[in-house]
This record gives C-alpha cells, sequence and structure tokens, in this order.
C-alpha cells in the first residue's frame, strides 16, 4: 500500500474511490509542481501530456460561457469542446506563465495517480465530487404571488433553479442552466427561492425580518443522483453568470456543498479559491452554507465554505420565544483552513419552505440571512461585500467566536444592521491602506453618555475586515497579509491604551498568536464591555490599523513598499451603558461632534467616516 502526503496522507485507493465517476473513470484535481524555472515547468508539461497521450488521464470539457447571438434577448450557455479549450490543454497552457496552477481531469485507475506522484509532476492531488444541496430531508401558507417591486434588492440563487410558477414573478433574470431540467434539484431549488423571497412571510412564529426580495436564477446543481456538474465546471459557469450580473445583483446565495471526507487535510479547496478570485473580482458578496452532517463527514466545514470572501452561514435552533438559541445539530462545525473564523453568521436552520414541510439544515439558514444581506448592500449609500459582511457581524450578539455559532444572530433586539440601536451610535468606513504603516483614525469624539463617574463606560465593538492578498498554493501560509486594528483611549497620564483589542498579534511568539489570537484571520472583530470604567485624558478616541506582509517571494515583491494598498472595511459601534439616563441621545451627541466629518452611510441614518 503506497501513501503519499500529496494525496492527503491517503492510499491511492482510497483516494481513488472518494472522487466522483465519470465514463470509465475518476475525476481528479492536481496541483501542477510549482517550478518557477521555465524549463522545470515545460518538463511536467510533458509528463502530463505524455500521460494524456497514454490515456491514463483524459481532458475534460469543462470551460463554459454565457453567450448572446445578435438581435437576440436570451442568453445562451455555451459548453467549449474545441481541443484547445479542454481542462488539460488550458492548464498546461497557463501553467507555462504561472507556476501555481491546478489541472482537472479524468484518470483511468489509481495507479495513473501514483505514477504523477513519482514523477514529481503534481504538488497535490484531491478526489473531485459533483457538487450538491447541503439538504436533509425532511401555519397557513402565506399569500402569493409576492408583489413584484422594482426597488427590491435581487439575490443570485445558485442552485436546483425555480419550477414553482406561484415565485415566477419575483424572477429578475434567468441564466443559462448548467444542469438539464430533469437532473436538476428542483424541490431544493424551490425551497430556497421561497425563504429568499419571504422566509419571515413562512415562518410567522420566529424572530425574522419581513424582507422580501427579488431573485436571478442560476440553476446548477443537480439531484444527488442527477448529473452534476464538476467543481471545475460549476466555477468557470458562476464567472460567466456573475460577470453577467454582478451590477445589479450583490449577493449570491450558494446552499450547496462539495462533499468532503472528515478526515483529510484541512487546506483550503480549489472551489473556495476560485470562488474568492471571482467575488473579488466582481465586487459581489456569496452567501455560503457551511454544510451538513453526512456518513463520511461531521468533523469539518465543506468547501466553498471555505471561501475568504464568502459570508459563510451556520444553523441554529429556536428557543421557546421563536428567538436564536443552540447551535444547529445538524450543521458542520468551523473553523476553515489555517484557523479562518468560519462560520461568521449562524440562524435558524429549521424553517417552512415552499410546500409546507419542515426543512432542517444550513442551506435554509443561508437562505434567510441573504435576504438580509441584500437589503444591507441596498440600504447603504456605498456599499461593498466586505462592509456588508463587517456591518453583519458587528450587529451580532457573540462577544467571541465560536466554531458552530460564528458570532451569533445580526439581528439584535430585532435590529437591523444599517439601523443604530438605541443608546448606541455606528461609526463605518473603508481605506485603502499600504503595507508596513500604522494608519490612525484620530478624533473621534468621546460622546458624553460614554463617560460616567469621569470614567469610560459602555459597551464598544471593532470590526475590520481586510481583501487580503493569499497564496494560490491554498496550503500553509495561505493568506499573505494580515491587519492588526485597535480602538484606542489616553490615559491621564498621557499614554495611549487599548479600548478594544489587544494589540499582541505582533508581540506574541508566532504559534501562541496563531492559536490564542487568530493572528492570520483577515476577520477581526474585538468587543469589550468597559463595566468597571476607564480613567481616561482627552475628549477623543483613534482607530489604528496596519497591514503585515509575509513571503512576498511568491508575488515577486521584495519590499513591503511593493505590496499594493489593501481595502479594509470598518465598523465600530459605541454603546452607552444600560443604566446611563441619557444613552437614548448617543447618536445625536457623537453625529454633531463630528459635524462635517461624517455623512450618513445609509439612504436615511447612520454614519460613514470618509477619511
Amino acid at each position: 500500500m503506497f501513501t503519499s502526503p500529496l494525496a492527503g496522507g491517503q492510499d491511492f485507493d482510497a483516494l481513488w474511490n472518494a472522487a466522483a465517476t465519470r465514463e470509465d473513470g475518476r475525476i481528479f484535481t492536481a496541483w501542477l509542481t510549482p517550478f518557477f524555472d521555465v524549463m522545470a515547468r515545460e518538463s511536467v508539461t510533458q509528463l502530463i501530456n505524455a500521460a494524456q497521450r497514454e490515456s491514463r488521464i483524459r481532458p475534460l470539457s469543462n470551460l463554459i460561457a454565457i453567450t448572446r447571438e445578435a438581435g437576440s434577448n436570451a442568453d445562451q450557455l455555451q459548453i467549449q469542446t474545441a481541443a484547445t479549450s479542454l481542462s488539460i490543454a488550458r492548464s498546461t497552457r497557463a501553467y507555462r506563465q504561472d507556476p501555481f496552477t491546478p489541472v482537472e481531469f479524468v484518470a483511468s485507475d489509481a495507479e495513473a495517480l501514483r505514477q504523477l506522484v513519482i514523477a514529481g509532476a503534481v504538488f497535490r492531488i484531491d478526489p473531485v465530487k459533483t457538487v450538491t444541496a447541503a439538504v436533509v430531508p425532511r401555519a397557513p401558507d402565506p399569500e402569493r404571488p409576492v408583489p413584484n417591486e422594482q426597488w427590491q434588492p435581487i439575490v443570485g440563487i445558485v442552485d436546483g433553479g425555480l419550477f414553482a410558477q406561484s415565485y415566477e414573478p419575483m424572477v429578475a433574470w434567468r441564466a443559462p442552466s448548467l444542469v438539464a431540467d430533469v437532473a436538476a434539484n428542483r424541490k431544493h431549488g424551490n425551497q430556497i427561492t421561497s425563504l429568499v423571497v419571504q422566509g419571515s412571510a413562512w415562518n410567522t412564529h420566529l424572530s425574522i425580518p419581513e424582507l422580501v426580495c427579488r431573485v436571478g436564477i442560476a440553476q446548477s446543481i443537480a439531484r444527488e443522483d442527477g448529473a452534476g456538474a464538476t467543481s471545475e465546471g460549476l466555477e468557470s459557469y458562476l464567472r460567466a453568470v456573475i460577470g453577467r450580473h454582478s451590477g445589479d445583483t450583490k449577493v449570491w446565495n450558494m446552499s450547496f456543498s462539495e462533499p468532503v471526507y472528515g478526515d483529510r487535510p484541512l487546506f483550503m479547496s480549489r472551489l473556495g479559491h476560485r470562488l474568492r478570485q471571482i467575488a473579488r473580482e466582481y465586487r459581489v458578496l456569496p452567501v455560503v452554507a457551511i454544510g451538513n452532517h453526512a456518513p463520511e463527514n461531521s468533523a469539518r466545514l465543506c468547501p466553498p465554505a471555505d471561501c475568504e470572501a464568502a459570508l459563510t452561514v451556520s444553523g441554529r435552533q429556536s428557543d421557546a420565544d421563536g428567538e436564536p438559541g443552540l447551535p444547529c445539530a445538524v450543521s458542520l462545525p468551523g473553523p476553515g483552513p489555517e484557523g479562518l473564523f468560519k462560520p461568521e453568521i449562524s440562524w435558524f436552520s429549521t424553517l417552512r419552505g415552499l410546500g409546507g414541510e419542515l426543512l432542517v439544515g444550513s442551506s435554509y439558514a443561508t437562505a434567510i440571512t441573504s435576504a438580509l444581506a441584500a437589503h444591507t448592500f441596498h440600504n447603504l449609500r456605498e456599499p461593498t461585500p466586505d462592509l456588508v459582511r463587517a456591518l453583519l457581524i458587528n450587529a451580532s450578539e457573540r462577544d467571541s467566536f465560536d466554531h458552530r455559532l460564528g458570532w451569533g444572530t445580526p439581528l439584535q433586539d430585532h435590529r437591523l444592521p444599517w439601523v443604530c440601536a438605541e443608546g448606541s451610535v455606528t461609526l463605518a468606513w473603508t481605506a485603502n491602506l499600504a503595507a508596513g504603516f500604522w494608519h490612525y483614525w484620530d478624533d473621534i469624539p468621546i460622546p458624553p453618555e460614554f463617560v460616567n463617574d469621569g470614567k469610560l463606560r459602555g459597551r464598544v465593538a471593532l470590526t475590520a475586515i481586510l481583501s487580503p492578498l493569499v497564496s494560490e498554493l491554498g496550503m500553509a501560509n495561505y493568506f499573505a497579509t494580515r491587519v492588526q486594528v485597535a480602538l484606542q483611549y489616553w490615559t491621564p497620564g498621557g499614554k495611549v491604551a487599548n479600548l478594544a483589542a489587544s494589540m499582541r498579534e505582533d508581540q506574541a511568539a508566532e504559534l501562541e498568536a496563531r492559536a490564542s489570537l487568530a493572528k492570520w484571520n483577515p476577520v477581526r472583530h474585538h468587543v469589550n464591555y468597559v463595566a468597571r470604567g476607564r480613567a481616561f485624558s482627552g475628549t477623543t478616541l483613534r482607530v489604528c490599523a496596519r497591514i503585515f506582509p509575509r513571503d512576498l517571494y511568491q508575488f515577486g515583491y521584495v519590499r513591503n513598499e511593493d505590496v499594493p494598498p489593501s481595502e479594509v472595511a470598518f465598523v465600530l459601534t459605541l454603546s452607552a451603558p444600560e443604566d446611563s439616563p441619557d444613552r437614548a441621545s448617543i447618536y445625536n451627541s457623537l453625529v454633531a461632534r463630528l459635524g462635517n466629518y461624517v455623512e450618513s452611510a445609509v439612504n436615511d441614518i447612520d454614519i460613514d467616516i470618509d477619511q
């Protein structure tokens, strides 16, 4: 029995059995050995081409485009079948320019995989499975059709399509289908659509805001017994569909999973990494289900829930009052690769949807979260995907991260994320930061409602999300940049002290900082209850932030100055103590003190800083 760390520490027979079948073979993704020398890459290319000529591996037709004929209003799906468009030809062509290139292929047997490893042609091999819906089988129905008002935000639904005529008026667009109607997971697609459009109306017994969305339909997920797409085919389809509709559709519901074995190494998945590339390029927010327990996996999330740029959602139960409660027993836990904070959000996962039956799974929690995210986008004047994510995290009730609940549910006291709760004020802004320098947002006024007996008192919540540089290898040290942030004040002696965050990430030993401070996580969320008061001087607070890079060689950089500026989204909430008699006026106090330095971040309320 031959095992290899490149095969996830498994013997090749186990790796073979884990992959999806295709005709007389099985489908795999391999990462070509990342040589920087051109001649070395040419040698690897020759090995791959030889394996194809000898029929040990075969290419796939998985390059997908959406086209429109001249004079037509209908989009068409086009699968590229020319020899130069097949998977192996595309990858070897790309490998000549980029050493970090994966290739998807059909292997004839397990021995073909072993030969690729022995030859040194590949760096990593993963089995490919067809993508499936994250679903576990099994009051009056709400009125339908829902009035279609053009101002309602659109959620792109990547699922099994929509076949329920009662929701047809809410369809803003339909992409050409990736999977045929007979193979599509029609039931799951209908259920998810019903919850995105009117999740509250189906579940009046639960604390879900009454939000209505229109939908865009991307029929791409098959039943488990249907002819589903592989991850690379789905990636190509998503790039085409999102590229076509990213102008008016900023939130994309992805209630599907690529099944994995729980004992495989927790590396960044190809699907999660490629979805990140698409999301960052088109500036959209994927809202992704973390996945559900399965016989082969109860220990780790399923791709693409590991996507850095996505909002990953897990499930939770409701309590007797219809409020969020304990973790869902069906949802998979986090974290993601490299200790990535996943899930960020959790919400009800036992819901009623189209058909009236009780639905259980992370899919359904994702659907109602997508609607909330879409309305958050809609209500902000200058939204970005990371700013929306930061607002949702900042609005959640947990002070610390939990591997099953994330930071909780973004609906404290029935307050929508873009609305300041009574007794609190929220500042939100984005900035592009140069690496290697401390950046400061000074002169944030201290509201009088945040001071009691001459000391700072109340709750502070600082959230920052970095758009990081990442390694194309998807393994150790995936994140090549990190952000360190803090909210600071001045002590009576004139020294700077931290009100939120410890600022220990760059001082603690590396292993300790990774384990206890989540040093390289692109999401930073620091909450502090200042219950006993902090003596202070001056009249202002400040936020500080710095970008730290590593492993610059892989991008061709030498110095910090070579690193392009990194975009960071910030959300800061100050809340007066519950026993403060004037706590309701903290919002007006801060707005008055900031004056012309602040403007409303939403169409009617809240604040944004433009630095």
